[in-house]
């Protein structure tokens, strides 16, 4: 692995590739995982992200580690209930402690 900061040249201008099909495109999005996990490695994979997240705690806990965290995009929430049904409800849960007297005070 080479340690070097310089930007690799591209092998090819991008006007001149060639334009792909349909059917090709519809797998470029996985094709491209693949290769951003390939550099992934590449880097050092888990080891040297432990090791930059150690060094950055902020930017790991900020802006990284919230994008991983699947977000709900939607609640359905359907039905209908009445106040007696749910006072029937709250009334069948019969909560089974005991309970003291709470002392008194003069103020």
């Amino acid at each position: 692995m080479s340690e070097s900061t310089e930007l690799m040249e591209p092998r090819r201008q991008v006007d001149r590739l060639p334009a792909i099909s349909a059917e090709a495109y519809q797998h470029v999005g996985r094709f491209a995982g693949a290769v951003v996990m390939s550099v992934f490695e590449q880097m050092g994979g888990v080891n040297r992200m432990v090791q930059w997240a150690d060094h950055n705690p902020n930017e790991f806990y900020t802006k990284l580690f919230p994008k991983m965290i699947q977000r709900s995009t939607s609640v359905d929430v359907s039905g209908s209930i009445t106040i007696d049904d749910a006072i029937a409800r709250l009334e069948s849960n019969v909560i089974d402690a005991e309970f003291e007297e709470s002392p008194q005070y003069d103020l």
